[in-house]
């Protein structure tokens, strides 16, 4: 029997899906005390959300107080849900919301199991804007055979259901289909948006999630992308009770091996329950569920591991580095940006380094970026401008910043970055209000994510990289309170074979 058939039944004996529970994600657009009129307004319109939903068709929107103290809220139970579990998830997403961001002035969670309910409150007007951030994408660990055709046409076939989800009726009504995947699956596809956006704002959001899945998550056998405006499903087995004409149960993953360090929340399938992790504070809770059947899983290790090690292929080395091609990332216009951050209006202003400032923006699609201005009068700019836009169009790693694009016209150098919600690690070390947020999971997270994005660099990568300007400033923390690593207008490019060097000058800031 061959390696590959041995390692495909093993894998066989797995089976993994997905349960959602608490996810959320806090907003940092202002902070209210106890009993101040913006808390007293909070509560009446949660109490609204959650008494008016069930009797106005699952949705419901509504906006309590004035000026600074006024709050919308909204509030969708989405995949057509009875009114018993509708009622029961947003009773429970508001109860989460209000442990997990208990005086953050704007909130969203995406409820739990075993339907998605969408809570959304905020001081400022949202109703009917697209926006597609803060994201929350969850996905399962098994993997398919991407190569085939079937699959190939699976993807395809997506825009159709995304057609049906966004048009039709006033409501945004759920849009559910099936696809036949190769070995006798299928795929049971969910997408919804909420009924305050435009037909053509929701084809805009269900698109973009079904990109953003094949962009971190292509491959794996099943997943949700949660957005404020839509949700996007797919799995192999039948859920939250969309295809009762079909029962069978989950189909197990195809036999290849996952890649190493996936981006996001590893999780496993009944029947045991255990909770690996939960979060809050600033972050999008995510509690994930495993079922280990000992041996099973112990032979797949083993066998995962020889086979990694058995047909890995050799780094090749990079002869030069200025042939290296940044066509990976997007090359923006300098009024795009400048619209994006209103002018790099001080508002928007994020900190300053050592080679320019950092503003917030927002693209006209509604997605967050963060952008480095490099100063017109270092002299060290343009060097640190083209060291690191060639060094990270290379690089992709969950716990390194990722680089979405640049600019470059007349004397402006911008480099576009993901927008990472939490700041960097030195604005929770040196702050005695956020201290605390830090508890020993949280720093041993922050811990393992640097060196796993150390390691890359140093090793796994296609390059060999050395950072040389590593501190808690250059240390940002998403939503869920991951590192990721940025800042490489210093790091030094080294030969795959090359242990050490030796520095003309000293390297790194203080």
């Amino acid at each position: 029997m061959g390696s590959k058939t041995v390692v495909s039944l093993l894998l066989h004996v797995i089976i993994v899906s997905i349960t959602l529970t608490d996810a959320q994600s806090c907003y940092n657009t202002g902070n209210f005390t106890a009993n101040s009129t913006y808390a007293k307004n909070l509560d009446l319109v949660l109490r609204s959300l959650a008494s008016n939903v069930t009797n106005n068709g699952g949705s419901y929107n509504t906006t309590i107080g004035l000026g600074n103290d006024t709050v919308y809220g909204l509030v969708l139970c989405m995949a057509s849900p009875s009114a018993e579990n509708c009622s029961s998830c947003v009773n429970y997403a508001i109860q989460t919301l209000m442990a997990g961001c208990p005086n953050q002035k704007e909130a969203i969670s995406w409820g739990g199991n075993p339907l998605p309910c969408i809570v959304h409150y905020a001081n400022r007007y949202f109703l009917g804007t697209l926006e597609q951030s803060p994201p929350s994408i969850l996905y399962n660990t098994g993997i398919l055979d991407v190569t085939s055709r079937q699959f190939e046409q699976f993807w395809s076939g997506l825009g159709e259901t995304v057609r049906n989800a966004s048009t039709g009726s006033s409501m945004l009504m759920p849009a559910v289909e099936t696809a036949d995947l190769p070995s006798n699956q299928k795929a049971y596809v969910f997408m919804q948006c909420t009924p305050d956006v435009s037909p053509s704002n929701c084809s805009v959001c269900l698109q973009q999630s079904v990109d953003d899945y094949k962009s971190c998550c292509y491959g794996y056998q099943g997943g949700i992308v949660m957005k404020p405006n839509c949700v996007f499903r797919w799995d192999l087995y039948p859920y939250y009770n969309l295809f009762p004409q079909l029962t069978s149960p989950p189909p197990p993953p195809s036999p290849s091996p996952p890649p190493p360090s996936p981006p996001f929340v590893i999780s496993s399938p009944p029947p045991t329950n255990t909770t690996i992790r939960k979060g809050k504070d600033n972050t999008a809770s995510r509690t994930v569920i495993v079922t280990i059947v000992p041996t099973a899983i112990f032979l797949a290790l083993v066998i995962l591991i020889l086979t990694i090690f058995c047909f890995r292929k050799p780094k090749q080395e990079v002869k030069n580095f200025d042939e290296m091609s940044i066509t990976k990332c997007w090359e923006f216009k300098f009024a795009t940006i400048k619209l994006a951050t209103n002018d790099f209006s001080d508002d928007n202003k994020l900190g300053q380094g050592g080679f320019g400032a950092v503003y917030k923006g927002i693209l006209a699609d509604g997605q967050a970026i963060a952008v480095k201005r490099l100063s017109s009068n270092s002299g060290q700019g343009e060097a640190e401008f083209k060291n690191e836009v060639r060094l990270l169009a290379k690089l992709d790693h969950r716990n390194l910043v990722r680089l979405l694009g640049f600019c470059l016209e007349g004397t402006e150098k911008l480099l576009i970055y993901e927008f990472v919600p939490n700041s960097s690690l030195d604005q929770f070390i040196h702050d005695p209000n956020k201290r605390f947020i830090l508890d020993w999971e949280k720093r041993y997270k922050i811990i393992e994510g640097i060196a796993r994005g150390i390691l890359y660099l140093h090793q796994d990568s296609q390059l060999r990289i050395i950072h040389r300007d590593l501190k808690p400033s250059n240390i940002l923390l998403d939503g869920n309170m991951n590192a990721k690593i940025s800042d490489f207008g210093m790091a030094k490019l080294m030969k795959t074979d090359q242990s050490h060097d030796a520095a003309s000058r000293v390297a790194g800031t203080l």
